[in-house]
């Protein structure tokens, strides 16, 4: 078990809005303090479920909850959400890199900071450990891999976001792990069939990742799956140059989905968007809402 000192949490602000309330709060790793977003239904009665939501790289939790809009979810869902923040807005996903180690966050235990908050807010009766999920985009999404692989047994499920296993680790987790994909075939930082990340945007190295394809199939793998139950093509929109293919798996241990953005880039897919974010991540597709999408998967499933 990992050592985690955890001090009081301080609240900030406490913001009505929409039938829930967001909180700033702190607690303390391994003599640092680290910070997190918490929104949480009005008047609640009884714990709740928890999703935690990782933003990307180089990005903040305020900038996760208003391209996500999770933060609705408090009021409308009875669910508590969490937007913590990376050191220096980065995650130790565990990609290792001459560049990578020059940032703040290569030395950061992320893991045990995620589950020191759900040990913090099940601790104060806000939320049921039994049912946490994570999701997150691109080193959030990866985040969200290392995380669930890591401690597979206080996951309930996961859904990352333009996000591919990384080469320098594989997932052994100890359960298996319900699990919900987006990816963009037209990703220009996270390749779509493996490689370097970002490797025409970035003289930086950081790091290489598996293709789509292989990360799927480890995941197939590790949930039990033989085949495709059901493939849905989703395509209602004439002038946006994108469609969704949603795909689940016929599996004999977790539930696994993936959503392929044909023609998406590294965004967020239903998120609102602009020209000069179209020109920079590619376009996002108004085919499918991740956030609706995302949720409507972690509700189904039963908890761990």
């Amino acid at each position: 078990m990992r050592n985690v000192a955890l001090m009081l949490a301080i609240i900030v602000c406490s913001v009505p809005m929409a039938s829930a309330a967001e909180r700033e709060r702190a607690l303390e790793i391994g003599g640092k303090q680290r910070n997190y977003i918490l929104v949480t239904p009005d008047k609640q009665s009884v714990p709740a479920p928890l999703l935690i939501v990782y933003h990307g790289g180089g990005d903040s939790p305020r900038r996760a909850l208003s391209y996500t809009r999770f933060d609705r979810l408090a009021g409308q869902e009875n669910v508590a959400v969490v937007f913590p923040q990376g050191i220096d807005g980065n995650w130790n996903d565990g990609r290792q890199t001459t560049d990578i180690r020059q940032r703040a966050s290569s030395n950061a235990d992320d893991v045990t900071f995620t589950l020191a908050i759900i040990d913090q807010l099940a601790g104060e009766h806000i939320v049921d450990p039994a049912r946490v999920f994570l999701t997150g985009a691109s080193n959030g999404g990866m985040m969200t891999l290392r995380t669930a692989c890591d401690a597979a047994d206080r996951i309930a499920g996961i859904a990352p976001v333009v996000a591919n296993q990384p080469t320098d680790w594989q997932c052994a987790p100890s359960r298996a792990i319900p699990a919900m994909f987006f990816n963009g075939t037209e990703d220009e930082f996270m390749p779509f069939n493996g490689g370097r990340i970002a490797e025409h945007k970035t003289r930086k190295d950081l790091g290489a990742v598996e293709s789509v394809e292989d990360t799927i199939a480890a995941f197939r793998r590790i949930d039990g799956c033989s085949g495709i139950k059901k493939t849905e093509t989703r395509d209602e929109h004439d002038s946006d140059q994108t469609r969704a293919i949603v795909t689940d798996y016929e599996c004999s241990k977790a539930p696994l989905r993936q959503v392929v953005i044909e023609g998406g880039g590294h965004t967020w897919p239903g998120a609102r968007t602009n020209i000069i974010a179209n020109m920079v991540l590619g376009r996002t597709t108004p085919e499918i809402d991740a956030t609706k999408e995302i949720w409507d998967f972690f509700k189904s499933l039963p908890g761990r």
